[in-house]
């Protein structure tokens, strides 16, 4: 059974910050873990369903606030920004987004660390206990290689309809608390900043001898040195799914 809660503050405070630490600087351990995941997803058919999260913050939601994504069609990206929860009615949105909740003794515990209304959400259908095998799978994994801190889980969405040759950028504009995420071209990432990557897909490409699982980057993050985030800027071109 899965057994899911909304991120607290807490669940947030306890993350890395991306503009203060080397959060994205990907060791050794972390691409063997990610290669794992990536043949397990495959192995398992959820390749298609589920990509993997960096595990990172740019700041925190207060008491009550759940950090909610906004689709944007002109031009294409999406604002993710914290929403106190009693504004939302009845469920009122569905988690995009995940981390793995050790606390929870039986079945998989999940922590919702993003959501989106169902008008956002695109055409992916929404969590639920016919996920706990494949979920228990990547959370089982994440313990042996010690990185349950380090990577969390997003549902594949395009609610964009980004093609192959694109991808989400992010960009945090603090004074606003809002993420950003414009529409890029994969080479067309500026080469004047740091980007982070920060959420993975894998897909099976079936050949004339064997199927191979191929790695890609969905999400990039632009890190900002002190007293510059976006400013990181709200003219720059258009960029996926998932902080």
């Amino acid at each position: 059974m899965l057994t899911m809660r909304d991120h607290g503050v807490e669940d947030y405070a306890t993350l890395p910050d991306m503009d203060t630490t080397d959060v994205g600087v990907l060791g050794e351990d972390d691409r063997a873990c990610l290669e794992e995941l990536g043949r397990y997803l495959a192995a398992s058919d959820g390749w298609q369903r589920f990509g993997i999260w960096l595990l990172h913050k740019h700041f925190e939601p207060a008491p009550g606030e759940v950090f909610v994504e906004r689709a944007i069609h002109a031009p294409r990206g999406t604002q993710t920004t914290p929403i106190d929860r009693s504004a939302l009615p009845g469920p009122g949105v569905s988690t995009t987004a995940l981390r793995f909740d050790d606390s929870v003794s039986s079945g998989v515990g999940l922590v919702g660390m993003e959501f989106a209304r169902p008008a956002d959400f695109g055409d992916t259908s929404p969590l639920s206990d016919d996920d706990e095998a494949v979920l228990a799978g990547i959370a089982e994994r994440l313990a042996a290689h010690g990185k349950t801190e380090r990577f969390g889980v997003r549902l594949i969405r395009n609610p964009l309809g980004l093609s192959e040759g694109e991808l989400l950028h992010e960009t945090c504009d603090s004074a606003h608390r809002t993420l950003q995420c414009t529409v890029s071209e994969r080479g067309a990432l500026p080469a004047d900043h740091t980007i982070v990557e920060t959420a993975w897909r894998w897909k099976v490409v079936h050949g004339a001898a064997q199927p191979t699982v191929m790695q890609d980057c969905t999400a990039t993050c632009m890190r900002a040195g002190e007293g510059h985030d976006i400013g990181h800027s709200h003219s720059e071109p258009d960029d996926f799914g998932n902080d």
